[in-house]
């Protein structure tokens, strides 16, 4: 068995370069729409594009150091995979990063990011040196660890801006967007097993080594497909962004600094304005008791900036508004209303179907009706319909 798997571990990773390649052209191809709003999204397209065509020509130049000897090592090769493997770090950290904010590819950033690239591939050619041959566990070592930095960086980063992006996307949208960032979320997860599964690879045999490449493949299957998916939610999800945005220290624009100066003037601790925020929400009351009684939250979608519109204000103050008052998210909130009119439906028509009531309170789908009124009640709509219609014909 191991012997076979040793053979023919070769055609193994060569049909792996080929389909990396082809996931790579199939994201170069792939059609997205030329709109300014979409440049972030074809920037990370090119990105991860180029990354798995690196991961391919990686292969092919173990292929073309390969001797046929599986415990065979060169030095060479070492290398390479190192250099390689740095800018396919590069690309996917770049492409992950700049969905979730769209101000990361900056000019300092990638100047930081060459010169760390330029150091590490000097130690990468300098251990394949015959003059410093006997530095050279050393100097790939040192190699090693600017791979080791740079995700590290990467994964700092990336969660930190994750969560503040989910943030932005809960108080910018009546619905919950949330959902169509876990891809994001489970990839990065998927590549940390990954990375653990290809360190237990180096000592192990071809078994390990065939089973590290099929799943290599599935998580790169995994990513391509949720990445195209993602471009039929990305022009709606950048609005979050250019309302709000993500900006990190460096990255601070007039807007932020704006809306930073908006919200403390809010917040301050003297009594004129204390005296000026509660005026604002003296007359902003009477506004959203009357957009409540409408019942406009029905609406399937809208943003937190189309409501201030209509209630004669901006969304900074009445995102503050909304956390101070109810102690929610403004997706939260809405969520909340849509709940109780949920409710409202079923007790005066229990016969009623449960996707029009999901429909009538103001959910896409009945799939998210049920899963937000599941996570706000603790039980499925049908459930609570059931345990409602239990108590009325108890009581009569």
């Amino acid at each position: 068995m191991n012997e076979f798997l040793e053979e023919n571990y070769s055609f193994l990773v060569t049909m792996t370069s080929i389909i990396y390649c082809m996931l790579g052209f199939v994201l170069i191809f792939f059609n997205t729409p030329q709109t300014s709003i979409y440049a972030p999204y074809r920037k990370s397209k090119r990105l991860l594009a180029t990354g798995m065509l690196i991961m391919s020509i990686d292969i092919w130049i173990w292929l073309a150091c390969f001797n046929g000897e599986w415990t065979y090592t060169n030095d060479w090769e070492v290398s390479f995979d190192t250099i390689l493997f740095y800018l396919v770090g590069i690309c996917f950290s770049f492409s992950f990063s700049n969905l979730i904010n769209h101000q990361y590819i900056s000019k300092r950033r990638c100047k930081i990011t060459a010169i760390k690239f330029g150091a590490t591939s000097c130690f990468a050619l300098f251990a394949m040196l015959d003059a410093l041959q006997e530095y050279r566990p050393i100097l790939q070592t040192i190699a090693l660890l600017g791979i080791v930095e740079l995700w590290f960086q990467h994964v700092f980063y990336f969660h930190r801006t994750y969560l503040q992006y989910n943030v932005e996307l809960a108080n910018y949208f009546s619905s919950d967007k949330r959902h169509f960032l876990k891809w994001l979320n489970i990839t990065h997860w998927l590549l940390y097993i990954l990375f653990a599964f290809a360190v237990i690879s180096i000592t192990s045999g071809a078994i390990i080594n065939w089973l590290l490449q099929f799943y290599i493949v599935a998580v790169n299957f995994y990513i391509t497909i949720n990445f195209i998916n993602h471009a039929r939610e990305c022009g709606n999800l950048q609005l979050a962004s250019e309302g709000g945005g993500i900006h990190t220290d460096e990255n601070k624009c007039l807007s932020a600094l704006d809306t930073k100066k908006e919200e403390n003037a809010i917040a301050a601790g003297n009594s004129y304005k204390n005296k000026r925020k509660e005026d604002f929400r003296n007359i902003l009351r009477p506004r959203l008791a009357l957009w409540l009684k409408e019942k406009a939250y029905t609406q399937e979608q809208f943003t937190i900036e189309e409501l201030a519109s209509r209630l004669h204000t901006n969304k900074t103050y009445l995102s503050t508004f909304i956390k101070e008052e109810y102690g929610m998210s403004f997706s939260s909130w809405i969520s909340s209303l849509r709940i109780e009119e949920a409710k409202r439906i079923m007790a005066n028509d229990p016969k009623q179907k449960l996707i029009d009531v999901a429909y009538m309170a103001g959910f896409s789908s009945l799939a998210y009706f049920s899963s937000v009124f599941a996570k706000s009640e603790g039980i499925s709509p049908s459930a609570w319909l059931r345990g409602f219609s239990r108590n009325s014909e108890g009581e009569q």
